[in-house]
C-alpha cells in the first residue's frame, strides 16, 4: 500500500480536480429535489410539504451517521472508500428510479446520505493529505467548491431536466455520473493508507464545552434558518413570486451563482476583518434581507433581487463559520469541524422539517420565519462573543494580582 510522505507533490492539480469530482458528485444528490419540489410532489402524489421531507431525512441521516460511519471506516484505505461509497451511492439511485415511491425513496436516501458523507469528510481529509503544504489551503477550497458548484449546476438542471421528461429521469443520471467518478477516483488517487482512527468518545467529549455548544448552536440557528426557506424556495417563487417554470430555472440558476460569489465576498471580508466582523455584518444582512422579501414579493423584479442578495449573504458567512468554529479548540480543529458538519446538516434537516410545517398553510410567511433563526444565530454569536471578552478580562485581572 503507498503512503509516501507526499505523494500528491507532482500531481496535486489532478489529485484536486478528482476529489472536486467526488464531492460535486455526492452535493448533487443532496440539493437536487430542492429545485423541484413541487413537481417531486406531482409524481409521487403527495404535498409539497410532505415532499420537503425527503430533504429533512437527507440532512438528518448525513448529521448523525457521518461521524459514526467515519469512525467504523477509519482503518479502511481512503481510495477504496471513496471508490465504494460512490458505487453504493449509484445503487441507490437506481433503486429510486426502479421503484418511485415515497417511502421507497426516503429509505434509500438514507444511505445515500450515509454514503455522500464518507464522501466529503474522506475527500476533505485526502485534499489535506495528498496536496503539497504550500498548497493545502487551496486544495480545500477546491473540494468544498465542488459541493458548491453542484448546488449552482444540479437545482437548476434538475428542474430542466424534470420539466422537459421525468422527475426520476435525475436518478439513473446520478448513478451513471457517481460510476464515472468511482472509476476516475480508483484510477487517479493513489493507494492512501488512513490515519490513525479518532475515537468518537473524543467527538463527542467536546460537546461538554460550553463555547463549543455556543459555536455549534450559532450554526445549527444559521443553517436551520436558511434551509427554512430554500428548501421551499422553488414552490416559493412559483406561488409567491408567480414566475413561471422556466423563470424557476434561471433564478435558481442566479442564485448559485450569488451564493458562490456569496463564498467568495465571505472568504475576502474574513481575510481582512476577521471571522467576528464578518458573521455579525453578513448576518445582519441575512436578516434585513429576510424579512423584506414579503413585501418584495408583490414585485417580481424586486423580489428576484432579493433572493439574489440573500443567496450572497446566506452563504458569505460560511469560511467565517468554519473558522470560528475551529478557533474554539485549535488542537482538535479537525474533529470541531466534522461536528460542524453535522450539525450543519441537521440543522438543514431540521430547518426543512419546520418550513414543510409552515409551507402545508402558507408559503408567504416562510422568509419571516427563516429571518427568526438567523437572527437568534446573531444574537446568540453577539453574547458568547461577550462571553469569551468577560472570561479574558478575568483572566487577565487574576493573571495582573500580586501575590501575597
Amino acid at each position: 500500500m503507498r503512503n509516501p510522505g507526499n505523494p500528491g507533490e507532482h500531481r496535486p492539480a489532478l489529485i484536486t480536480a478528482v476529489l472536486s469530482c467526488a464531492t460535486f458528485t455526492a452535493g448533487v444528490a443532496e440539493y437536487v429535489l430542492t429545485g423541484q419540489l413541487d413537481l417531486v410532489a406531482q409524481g409521487l402524489g403527495v404535498s409539497e410539504a410532505t415532499t420537503g421531507q425527503l430533504v429533512t431525512v437527507f440532512a438528518l441521516a448525513y448529521g448523525l451517521l457521518t461521524p459514526v460511519l467515519v469512525v467504523m471506516t477509519a482503518r479502511v484505505e481512503r481510495r477504496l472508500l471513496i471508490s465504494a461509497a460512490l458505487l453504493v451511492f449509484a445503487a441507490t439511485n437506481i433503486a429510486s428510479w426502479q421503484s418511485p415511491t415515497l417511502l421507497t425513496i426516503m429509505a434509500l436516501r438514507v444511505v445515500m446520505a450515509a454514503s455522500t458523507g464518507l464522501i466529503v469528510v474522506t475527500a476533505l481529509g485526502l485534499a489535506v493529505r495528498l496536496a503539497p503544504a504550500e498548497r493545502r489551503a487551496r486544495a480545500v477550497s477546491t473540494v468544498v467548491m465542488g459541493i458548491t458548484a453542484s448546488l449552482v449546476l444540479a437545482v437548476p438542471t434538475g428542474r430542466t431536466i424534470a420539466e422537459h421528461w421525468d422527475w426520476t429521469t435525475i436518478f439513473p443520471l446520478n448513478a451513471a455520473l457517481a460510476i464515472l467518478v468511482a472509476g476516475i477516483v480508483w484510477t487517479a488517487l493513489p493507494r492512501t493508507a488512513p490515519h490513525a482512527p479518532v475515537p468518537l468518545r473524543r467527538q463527542l467529549s467536546l460537546l461538554a464545552n460550553a463555547r463549543t455548544i455556543l459555536g455549534l448552536t450559532v450554526t445549527f440557528l444559521w443553517l436551520g434558518g436558511y434551509a427554512v426557506l430554500n428548501t421551499y424556495l422553488a414552490p416559493y417563487l412559483l406561488s409567491v413570486v408567480e414566475l413561471d417554470g422556466e423563470a424557476v430555472s434561471l433564478t435558481l440558476l442566479l442564485f448559485g451563482i450569488a451564493s458562490i460569489a456569496g463564498i467568495q465576498l465571505g472568504g475576502f471580508l474574513t481575510d481582512r476583518v476577521g471571522p467576528h466582523r464578518t458573521l455579525t455584518t453578513t448576518k445582519a444582512l441575512h436578516v434585513l434581507v429576510l424579512v423584506a422579501l414579503p413585501v418584495a414579493g408583490a414585485a417580481t423584479g424586486s423580489a428576484i433581487a432579493g433572493i439574489l442578495l440573500w443567496g450572497t449573504a446566506a452563504w458569505a458567512s460560511t469560511s467565517a463559520q468554519q473558522i470560528r468554529v475551529a478557533s474554539l479548540a485549535p488542537e482538535a480543529s479537525d474533529v470541531l469541524l466534522s461536528l460542524n458538519q453535522s450539525v450543519m446538516q441537521i440543522a438543514i434537516a431540521i430547518g426543512a422539517g419546520a418550513g414543510g410545517l409552515v409551507a402545508a398553510h402558507t408559503l408567504t410567511q416562510l422568509p419571516l420565519i427563516a429571518a427568526a433563526g438567523v437572527a437568534a444565530s446573531l444574537v446568540l454569536l453577539l453574547l458568547a462573543r461577550r462571553r469569551d471578552r468577560s472570561a479574558h478580562n478575568s483572566s487577565a485581572a487574576l493573571t495582573e494580582c500580586p501575590q501575597p
